[in-house]
C-alpha cells in the first residue's frame, strides 16, 4: 500500500513506519522536523513538513495515498491549554477525513486510547463500555475518537478505530518513574495495587494498526488493543523488579485516598498563581484506577494476536533504559 503516517517521529508512529518499511510498503511521513526522521534511522520514501493542525498542510500530505494511519496527537503535556489540546485531538481529526474524502483515500487508521472508557468497573471493559473520559486529555481524545468515526460515515469514508491500553517499549520513557521505584530495594506503593494495569507493546500495536488497515468488513468500528496478559499493578511491579535484581523487594503501601486529597488541595492553590502543583490527582489514579481490558473484538475480526509477554517486553524496555543511561546497570 502507498501509506500516510501522521506522528511518523513519535514513538508509536515511528514503530509503525519501520514494520511498514520492513513490509515493502510506500511510506510518506508527515512530520514538523524532517530532520528527526534521519535521527531515529528511518529512511522513507516521501516527506511532507507541516503541523496538524494546518488544514492545507495535512491536504498536501493525504493526497494520492491509499491508506493514513492518522497517529499523531498530544498526551498529557504541561502547561498545554485546553485550545491547544482540542486543535491537535479533535480538530486535525476533521481536517484528515475530510482530505481523505476529497482525495478517495481507501481507509483511515485512527489513533485512540481505551482512556476514554474511564476506570474500569466489573468485568474487563469492551468496546462496548460507555465512553467516560476524565481530564482535558482524555476528553478531547474521546471527542476525536467519535468525529473519526461520525465523519467518515458521512463522508463515505473507511475509518476504523484503534483504543490501544497503555503501550510501552523500547523508545518511550512513560514507565520510566515506574521502573526507578521499582528498581528500589523499598518502594512506596498507594493502595493495594490489585488494580489492572493492561499494557500493549508497541510491536504489537503496529501489527494491530496493519491488520486494520487490510481487515474487510470494519469501517467504522473501534478496537481495544492490548497485550496477551492482564496483570494487576503488583504483578507489574514484580516483574519489573525481578528483571531489576530486586526480588526481594519491600513494598511499603500507603493509603491512597489521603493523598489524592491532599493532591486535590495541591492543584486548587497553584492552578491559580500559575504553578505547577508539585502532587498531581492523575498521578493517583495510576495507582488505584483499573485497567482491565477485553480484545477479543480486535482477535476476531482483526485476526490480532499479541505475541510480546509481559516480561518479554518489560525486559527489552529495561536493556533500552540502561542503555540510554536512564537506569542504572545494578540494582540501587
Amino acid at each position: 500500500m502507498k501509506a500516510l503516517v501522521t506522528g511518523a517521529t513519535g514513538f508509536v508512529g515511528s514503530a509503525l513506519v519501520r514494520r511498514l518499511l520492513d513490509e515493502g510498503h510506500h511510506v510518506r511521513a508527515f512530520v514538523r522536523t524532517p530532520s528527526k526522521l534521519g535521527d531515529l534511522g528511518l529512511s522513507v520514501d516521501e516527506t511532507v513538513q507541516g503541523d496538524i493542525t494546518d488544514p492545507a498542510a495535512v491536504d498536501r500530505a493525504v493526497q494520492g495515498v491509499d491508506v493514513v494511519f492518522a497517529i499523531a496527537g498530544t498526551f498529557r503535556e504541561p502547561n498545554l491549554g485546553d485550545d491547544a489540546y482540542r486543535a491537535i485531538n479533535v480538530e486535525a481529526v476533521r481536517h484528515i477525513v475530510e482530505a481523505a474524502a476529497r482525495h478517495g483515500v481507501r481507509r483511515v487508521v485512527h489513533c485512540s486510547t481505551v482512556g476514554i472508557h474511564g476506570n474500569v468497573v466489573g468485568d474487563p471493559f469492551t468496546e462496548a463500555a460507555p465512553l467516560c473520559p476524565d481530564g482535558i486529555y482524555e476528553e478531547t481524545k474521546a471527542e476525536g475518537d467519535s468525529l473519526a468515526l461520525d465523519l467518515g460515515r458521512k463522508l463515505g469514508v473507511e475509518v476504523v478505530v484503534i483504543r490501544p491500553t497503555p503501550v510501552y517499549g523500547p523508545g518511550d520513557t512513560r514507565l520510566l518513574k515506574l521502573f526507578k521505584m521499582a528498581s528500589k530495594k523499598r518502594m512506596v506503593m498507594l493502595g493495594s495495587g490489585e488494580a489492572g494495569y493492561h499494557l500493549v507493546h508497541v510491536d504489537d500495536l503496529a501489527d494491530a494498526f496493519l491488520r486494520a488497515a487490510t481487515a474487510e468488513g470494519v469501517a467504522g468500528e473501534a478496537f481495544i488493543v492490548g497485550g496477551p496478559e492482564r496483570p494487576t499493578l503488583n504483578e507489574v511491579v514484580a516483574t519489573i523488579a525481578g528483571i531489576l535484581g530486586q526480588d526481594d523487594q519491600k513494598v511499603v503501601r500507603l493509603p491512597a485516598a489521603p493523598v489524592r486529597l491532599l493532591a486535590h488541595a495541591c492543584e486548587l492553590a497553584c492552578r491559580p498563581v500559575g504553578l505547577n502543583p508539585p502532587l498531581y490527582r492523575r498521578r493517583v489514579d495510576f495507582f488505584i484506577n483499573d485497567r482491565r481490558y477485553d480484545t477479543t473484538k480486535a482477535r476476531e475480526r482483526l485476526g490480532f494476536t499479541p505475541k510480546v509477554t509481559m516480561r518479554e517486553g518489560l525486559a527489552g524496555t529495561a536493556r533500552w533504559y540502561r542503555g540510554q543511561g536512564l537506569l542504572p546497570e545494578r540494582a540501587g
